[in-house]
């Protein structure tokens, strides 16, 4: 009986979303059937058909290896999202990944530039390690020191996609450092256009029990002599610092838990509630430090501008904001002053229409050549050794130092540029 009601519940539920969907596409045709301009059409279906054509930035690959040993290393953020999960069968049905989000994206207007598609790493699957040794070959040649991995783990003891953080902590030839990025936010569907898709949710507020949980799941990477360190300390990462209320007692406890684990104590770094809140400090959550993390421009300083788009949106039903960064990484509102660590950071782009182009989507349009000059600027200015960048692979927010169609190798190029750059000035 209960095996009858839940499919009765399920089948409701699909049934609501295809009438929901065939609802919204013909809202679609009726709007594309009201006039428009042609050549302005006309253009559009031009570019979205040689889009992938274009040729004229692309960067290839360079075979002479990043040699340098600069005081400043650069880290990047890793998503682990490129495998089978049965979270995301549930949701979005069986064999879902990211590469489903990222391959279903299109341009928005002429000159919008998706889908982001791969070269060399291609299409790839974090089952195995395989595609992780040509990960940590090309990090290694652009010059960058380590990856920080996404680590999704909620209360009770329940983990998402840490399948590939186990696999890299057993495979001992993956010669190149790492390190955790704690991702203790609630964990649900957000990009599905129904609100109707995703019943569970994970919890990420933390209780008393949670703790040795979490220092016994952790212990085994921190011990790791891969894992990256300061002053000898494991560092760690935490995301949202400000919507747990148990955090600060939290830090404290596994501080002590992994000290006496026989592990130095490890130093722990809060990315920024808002990264421009003067009033934040790290140090009343009971953590060493803070660091930047790239896509959480929550609160929009005056140098970002907001561009008007919906003139030149095609899809009369895509909720697109584009914001022009150049200000932004000219100003001096980039350097932020503190009186606690403060690990600089840069973004290579950001662009989410892939999952969210009907619920509200946000371009921020980086080219390389202004993310190069933002990663020195991060260099330049940074009080630790420790630079972070936002992404190696977050395909479907469009923030990939993984060579694409497009741009090839050019934002890795950039980023050996930067680091070269620094290391010349000195």
């Amino acid at each position: 009986m209960k095996k009858y009601l839940k499919k009765s519940k399920l089948i409701r539920q699909a049934h609501k979303h295809v009438v929901h969907n065939k609802a919204k596409l013909l809202r679609t045709l009726d709007s594309f059937k009201k006039p428009n301009n042609a050549s302005a059409w006309e253009e559009y279906i031009n570019f979205a058909l040689n889009n992938q054509l274009d040729k004229t930035n692309f960067v290839p690959f360079s075979n002479q290896k990043y040699s340098g040993k600069s005081s400043k290393k650069i880290i990047a953020y890793y998503l682990p999202q490129y495998y089978q999960i049965k979270q995301n069968d549930e949701w979005f049905g069986r064999g879902f990944t990211e590469w489903s989000n990222v391959t279903k994206a299109v341009p928005q207007f002429s000159g919008h530039w998706q889908p982001h598609l791969p070269i060399d790493v291609g299409f790839y699957n974090l089952e195995t390690t395989k595609i992780m040794h040509r990960q940590v070959e090309l990090a290694k040649t652009y010059g960058i020191s380590g990856f920080c991995f996404y680590y999704y783990w909620f209360s009770g003891g329940e983990k998402i996609m840490e399948k590939p953080i186990n696999n890299w902590l057993k495979d001992k030839d993956l010669d190149f450092p790492f390190m955790l990025f704690w991702a203790n936010e609630d964990w649900t569907n957000t990009w599905g256009e129904s609100a109707d898709l995703g019943t569970k949710t994970y919890s990420a507020k933390m209780k008393k029990t949670d703790v040795e949980k979490f220092v016994k799941d952790i212990l085994p990477f921190l011990s790791d002599k891969r894992y990256i360190t300061i002053d000898g300390r494991p560092h760690i990462i935490i995301y949202q610092p400000i919507k747990d209320p148990y955090l600060p007692t939290f830090i404290k406890e596994i501080k002590n838990k992994i000290q006496q684990a026989g592990i130095n104590k490890p130093f722990i770094s809060l990315v920024f509630p808002d990264t421009f809140d003067e009033d934040f400090d790290p140090r009343n959550y009971g953590a060493d430090g803070a660091v930047e993390f790239g896509a959480h421009l929550k609160t929009m300083p005056q140098e970002i501008k907001a561009q008007t788009t919906n003139e030149k949106i095609i899809n009369p039903l895509a909720k697109l904001t584009e914001y022009d960064m150049e200000g932004y990484i000219n100003s001096d509102q980039i350097n932020p002053k503190t009186s606690y660590p403060l690990f600089k950071g840069a973004m290579t782009y950001f662009d989410n229409t892939a999952r969210k182009i009907y619920t509200g989507a946000q371009l921020f349009e980086i080219s390389p050549e202004l993310y190069q000059k933002w990663l020195y600027k991060s260099l330049e200015n940074s009080s630790t050794d420790q630079v972070f960048v936002t992404a190696w692979n977050e395909w479907a927010e469009g923030m990939h130092l993984e060579p694409d169609h497009k741009y090839g190798y050019a934002y890795l190029q950039a980023t050996r540029n930067a680091l070269e750059n620094f290391e010349n000035k000195k």
